[in-house]
């Protein structure tokens, strides 16, 4: 072999070995793609898996050790909406998934009763509540929470109060002397077979003095109609407001109060609450003698000056409840739900 072959075969070989080195390098470049690929799948499945049992290891149903009763815990909502991820997401959806199991298990169990009440129970109002939000989620009326708890629709509650909850909608009563199932049952227009089988009394429905009854579906009773004692010409009806206060149409609710008292803002009664508010003056819940009324008893809403109070009953005076351009009396409990507030002077 001369010198000039010997070299043209070195560079041959030098040349081939390079060819096998990058070969090489592409062969080992996908075995450890590969690899990384099979790695990966492994410890997804595993996650998977893991998460799976952590999930299914939280307890839906729980069961109250003292009572019995089976309760649904909040958690498990929580649980069940971790469980519709879509578990084959890579990267941030496999860290948010192990993040929202942690929190799920770990934050505070709150409980709602699954089984129907028959008890009274009382409920502290939590932040965000309102009057009917707690009716709902106890199944029962508006009314029926506001007559437990002698509330009014424009009472206002807070974090902390503790407000009694009848088990269904209904009323609940105290028996008090002379007062028999029937009595009962016909003052609340309820039915008296009801009232015995809720309350597992006897079949002859005696009841003691001082206890305390649910009246399934009762109501409060509608007070009796006012009596008419006189109608008022307009020149008739003077008062501290003739003359000074806002014009209001003749044998209007707003007319009449307006002679009665100084009222200087306008609208209808309805808006009074909030009108006299702006004025400065101050309202509440209370029933006061020479105070104004206000009521829900019609679109236009309803006035009347307080006359009397009388323990659990407020008397007072009105227009155009029994017909315009009629001044009526009448009496109703400080607790009928119609009563909306009092603006006092």
């Amino acid at each position: 072999m001369t010198q000039g072959n010997g070299f043209v075969s070195i560079i041959l070989y030098m040349s081939t070995i390079k060819q096998c080195l990058l070969k090489k390098r592409k062969l080992l470049l996908a075995a450890v793609i590969l690899f990384g690929l099979i790695f990966a799948s492994l410890y997804l499945n595993r996650g998977e898996t893991t998460t799976e049992k952590n999930l299914s290891e939280i307890p839906c149903v729980l069961e109250s050790p003292s009572t019995g009763d089976t309760y649904l815990s909040a958690n498990t909502l929580a649980s069940l909406s971790v469980q519709e991820q879509n578990l084959n997401e890579e990267g941030a959806s496999f860290a948010t998934l192990h993040e929202s199991v942690f929190l799920v298990q770990n934050s505070p169990v709150t409980f709602i009763s699954q089984e129907p009440r028959t008890g009274i129970i009382d409920y502290t109002v939590q932040e965000g509540d309102t009057i009917s939000s707690i009716a709902a989620s106890f199944g029962i009326s508006v009314n029926t929470l506001l007559w437990a708890n002698e509330l009014k629709e424009i009472s206002i509650i807070r974090p902390g109060d503790v407000l009694t909850v009848p088990p269904i909608t209904g009323v609940i009563c105290r028996v008090k002397d002379n007062q028999t199932i029937g009595w009962i049952a016909n003052y609340y227009d309820a039915d008296a077979k009801e009232i015995i089988a809720f309350n597992g009394l006897n079949a002859d429905g005696n009841i003691q003095i001082g206890e305390r009854l649910v009246v399934p579906d009762g109501r409060m009773p509608t007070p009796v109609a006012p009596k008419i004692t006189y109608v008022a010409p307009k020149s008739y009806v003077t008062g501290a407001g003739t003359g000074k206060s806002h014009n209001f149409p003749y044998g209007q609710c707003t007319w009449y109060v307006a002679q009665k008292i100084i009222v200087p803002w306008a609208g209808h009664a309805k808006s009074w609450l909030s009108n006299a508010r702006a004025y400065g003056r101050q309202t509440g819940t209370t029933a006061r003698v020479g105070s104004i009324i206000t009521t829900n008893e019609s679109w236009y809403g309803h006035v009347g000056y307080v006359e009397a109070v009388n323990g659990s009953w407020v008397t007072f005076s009105e227009m155009n409840h029994a017909g315009w351009g009629i001044k009526s009396v009448r009496t109703l409990r400080v607790d009928d739900w119609r009563i909306k507030g009092y603006i006092y002077f």
